[in-house]
């Protein structure tokens, strides 16, 4: 009885230590990136192609930038400053197709789901992002990784893809940016 009850135990230990392990490199993964998330005003087909056309803008404008940065504390920082500029380039562009719904954007830390997108898996958690919102900001979203850079994908709602060297090129920095943590499925 005795030698069950310590085997139990140490199980339950092992478990627990498992377990507050995993918390801390989740932890460690979400502030090793910087996410862009674009939410449309609504659902409709031409508000999802305008929130595609703001997230094209918007990562051409900013991207360049964040490939030359260290780390995501740099991207937070640099972001930051960038704020009115991301606003008034968002704006240009809903207003350039004829609408006028407000653009907000935000840089803080927001929770996302699971999300996998060709080979990567990126765990639910809090994440750093700068957040778009356009009009009500009630429709579909859209997210991608500006850092490291991983917005890789263009005029299209299936997000970030490693599947097609059409879609996608990786470097090697941006292979030794990804955080650990973040999983790469395996090809079956």
């Amino acid at each position: 009885m005795m030698k069950k009850i310590i085997v139990l135990s140490s199980l339950f230990l092992f478990c627990l230590g498992g377990i507050n392990a995993l918390a801390q490199q989740e932890s460690l993964v979400n502030q090793d990136v910087l996410r862009l998330h674009v939410i449309a005003n609504s659902d409709s087909i031409e508000d999802q192609q305008l929130k595609l056309m703001v997230k094209d803008r918007v990562v051409k404008l900013i991207q360049a930038e964040f490939k030359e940065l260290n780390n995501s504390e740099e991207a937070f920082l640099l972001a930051e400053k960038k704020i009115s500029y991301i606003k008034t380039e968002a704006e240009k562009i809903v207003h350039q197709q004829g609408y006028t719904y407000p653009v907000d954007v935000y840089v803080g830390n927001y929770d996302f789901p699971v999300k996998s997108y060709g080979n990567i898996i990126f765990p639910a958690g809090n994440y750093p992002a700068v957040k778009i919102i356009i009009g009500d900001g009630k429709g579909k979203n859209w997210w991608c990784v500006l850092f490291p850079p991983l917005c890789l994908v263009s005029s299209s709602d299936k997000g970030l893809s490693l599947d097609s060297p059409q879609e996608a090129e990786v470097t090697f920095k941006c292979l030794e940016l990804i955080p650990k943590g973040i999983r790469l499925k395996s090809a079956d």
